[in-house]
């Protein structure tokens, strides 16, 4: 009898949510970590253009170089300065986003986490009792042989 029963977790189908709401956080960590990813690789390829740029400007200022050419390097540094502006404001709003995602998720896999030790726990408890069962059905047979042995010597006698 005690084997037959199988343990059911009533909160199975909220562990279910709470594991599918991971994935999807997790997906979106992901995507977000990409874009994160490639505005701090823009930034740095700006960073090194703007470095490529300066070094060759000093190494023209020991030659001669015209008012024009140098208008131009002046222009191309205030651009570059603008896209690296902007560029340090995405990061830091994608880095706000990516903490927002990622403060989710550790709540939601805490809320997960739990979700599973109550189901071990409710588990580990259901297979106590089925084996306390099983133990009072063999006692209860046990009983029963010992009785009717004791019944059968009886008779005999």
């Amino acid at each position: 009898m005690g084997e037959n029963a199988k343990f059911h977790f009533k909160l199975q189908p909220l562990l279910n949510k709470e594991r599918i709401y991971e994935e999807e956080c997790v997906g979106r960590l992901r995507v977000v970590q990409g874009i994160f990813l490639k505005e701090k690789t823009e930034l740095e390829d700006l960073e090194n253009r703007k470095l490529t740029s300066q070094s060759e400007l000093t190494s023209r200022q020991s030659k001669e170089i015209t008012s024009r050419e140098l208008a131009t390097y002046e222009d191309y540094f205030i651009n570059l300065a603008v896209s690296m502006d902007a560029s340090k404001f995405r990061i830091q709003k994608i880095s706000t986003e990516l903490n927002t995602v990622q403060k989710e998720l550790i709540e939601i896999v805490k809320k997960r986490k739990a979700l599973e030790k109550l189901r071990d726990r409710w588990e580990e408890e259901h297979n106590n009792y089925l084996e306390l069962l099983s133990n009072k059905e063999m006692d209860d047979i046990a009983m029963t042989k010992f009785n009717n042995k004791l019944v059968s010597e009886n008779e005999q006698d």
